[in-house]
């Protein structure tokens, strides 16, 4: 048997090793503000399992480890924590106390917790945006933690359209989401802190070299978008059980405006800013929307069976540029907006992450194989694309979350590239290995 979870949002479901169709298994109790079941592990029985029962809204107190069961709707609630825990042998539940230190505690045959949790270690690796702690074990004698100390640090790092290195932005960190203002002379970000347990928006400027902090607390503000004016962002949270969209001063003064609600515990987010002003283009669930401004009226522009990501204006808004999997694999898409009546494919062998020159003349995207590449575009009463020609090969920090959008922005005349890059340590903190573990309870 095995248990996974479909989705960053829902429950678990249940599939036969063999095959067959998957099965739902556990529902998201509303009462304690769930949206999402992950991280099931089987316990020795092979019929009760653990599984974390998460929100992602900043109510970290109501997160908890679970008892599941193949045979019945039942559960019950062990630990309270907002990270995966582990089963160790002869019987331990292994997992993140208050979010920073890893403990172990004695599990009984019928899965009760008994004594005190015991520390192991205070230098676990922790994802705030999925709730994943990265450690293993399976029995009493070895303990393999991932410390986190450069694990996933990246660099903001420009290339020009040969691939060579054009100089970075920022010291290494761990960075998410790029968007460069209209003018070219900032970058929004979100960013994780050192300790791994809190994001927000900074803005960089890339002439003077400093960098300023754009939102305080916002649960996982993320995602930010210029206004064409450059003089607001627009950015996700996902505030109390739902995604929402927020606006705020890009220097700084007054405070956020919520802008959208995307409705309950939906998927959704933000994807661009027409050059106009006028339109707001943002997912929910599979269906695109376009959010009028000032006014803020909602408007559906299609609505899809398949995954829909990335959309983006060209410059004088009569286009959309969007990645979708109708056809299996993500490619590249433009309709017109703001009826979507028609649709051109870019893309020939896999794409993502479009973006515009700012002329309208070149669309850039990323290929299956992370490649940058480029298409020559022709958009006027009809739409047009040359070949796509490849530019170079990314080195990209790998997605982990379902809010990895921007990877990678271009500056305003296509020369230039400012790309997530991954950091390649020449000695990158390696796995702790802790062994005999289990001798340490009982002291």
């Amino acid at each position: 048997m095995i248990l996974f979870t479909p989705n960053s949002l829902g429950g678990l479901f249940r599939v036969s090793s063999s095959g067959g169709s998957p099965v739902e298994l556990t529902k998201p109790d509303a009462s304690r503000v769930e949206t999402s079941h992950r991280w099931p592990v089987f316990l020795p029985d092979d019929k009760h399992f653990l599984y974390l029962g998460a929100n992602f809204s900043g109510q970290l107190d109501k997160n908890a480890i679970f008892v599941g069961s193949l045979d019945s709707q039942e559960r019950r609630l062990l630990v309270s924590t907002s990270a995966n825990a582990a089963y160790a042998d002869p019987g331990y539940l292994l997992y993140l106390q208050d979010n920073k230190t890893l403990v172990a505690q004695s599990l009984d045959r019928h899965y009760l917790l008994s004594g005190e949790p015991h520390a192991l270690s205070d230098e676990v690796l922790y994802l705030p945006l999925v709730d994943r702690a990265v450690f293993t074990a399976s029995n009493g004698e070895v303990l393999v933690t991932q410390t986190g100390k450069g694990a996933v640090h990246s660099q903001l790092a420009w290339f020009d359209r040969s691939g060579k290195p054009a100089g970075g932005v920022g010291t290494p960190g761990s960075y998410n989401n790029i968007r460069l203002s209209p003018d070219g002379r900032r970058v929004a970000t979100d960013q994780t802190d050192p300790d791994g347990q809190k994001i927000d928006i900074w803005i960089h400027d890339l002439g003077e070299g400093g960098a300023a902090r754009l939102t305080f607390g916002l649960w996982l503000p993320q995602a930010p978008i210029w206004s064409p004016d450059g003089k607001q962002i627009i950015f996700d949270v996902n505030q109390t059980l739902g995604m929402r969209i927020y606006v705020k001063n890009a220097d700084g003064s007054g405070s956020e405006e919520e802008v959208a609600s995307l409705g309950g515990a939906s998927s959704g987010n933000a994807w661009d800013w027409s050059c106009d002003g006028k339109h707001i283009l943002f997912r929910k669930q599979n269906e695109l929307w376009a959010l009028s401004w000032p006014d803020r009226v909602a408007t559906p522009i299609f609505q899809a069976p398949w995954t829909v990501r990335n959309a983006q204006f060209s410059p004088d808004g009569r286009w959309i540029a969007y990645a979708s999997n109708e056809n299996g694999t993500l490619e590249i898409y433009v309709s017109p907006f703001p009826n979507a009546n028609g649709k051109w494919q870019v893309s020939t062998a896999g794409g993502q992450e479009p973006r515009w020159r700012q002329d309208g003349k070149e669309l850039f995207y990323i290929d299956a194989d992370g490649k940058m590449m480029a298409a020559a575009v022709n958009a006027g009463a009809t739409f047009k694309s040359g070949t796509p020609v490849a530019l170079f090969q990314t080195h990209r920090r790998q997605p982990y979350s379902s809010q990895d959008h921007f990877s990678y922005d271009v500056s305003p005349d296509g020369q230039k590239f400012l790309v997530i890059t991954k950091m390649d340590e020449a000695n990158p903190a390696p796995l702790s290995v802790l062994l005999n573990w289990s001798s340490e309870m009982d002291k």
